[in-house]
């Protein structure tokens, strides 16, 4: 995984490394950025945004967390959870 502050123009499609507050709302750590959200970031004057690109074998945090979560868990319904 490649991680770092880039150029907002070189951002789009990267994953958002830390939760960002915009007027209209907050962009979520762990989404794929795009064009509307680079766009919001501009109108508040930022330049760069700290990011996470993912290289080839590498896992988003979520696909990872269910996998060790089915690992652990693997018929919820048992368990008593119902998790999702």
């Amino acid at each position: 995984m490649k991680f770092g502050a880039v150029p907002l123009a070189q951002a789009l499609g990267a994953i958002l490394a830390h939760s960002v507050d915009l007027p209209n709302g907050r962009l979520r750590k762990g989404q794929a950025l795009e064009a509307d959200n680079l766009a919001a970031m501009a109108a508040q004057g930022m330049e760069q945004v700290t990011v996470a690109r993912l290289e080839e074998g590498d896992l988003h945090e979520n696909a990872a967390a269910r996998l060790i979560a089915e690992a652990l868990v693997p018929d919820p319904e048992a368990a008593g959870g119902g998790f999702r």
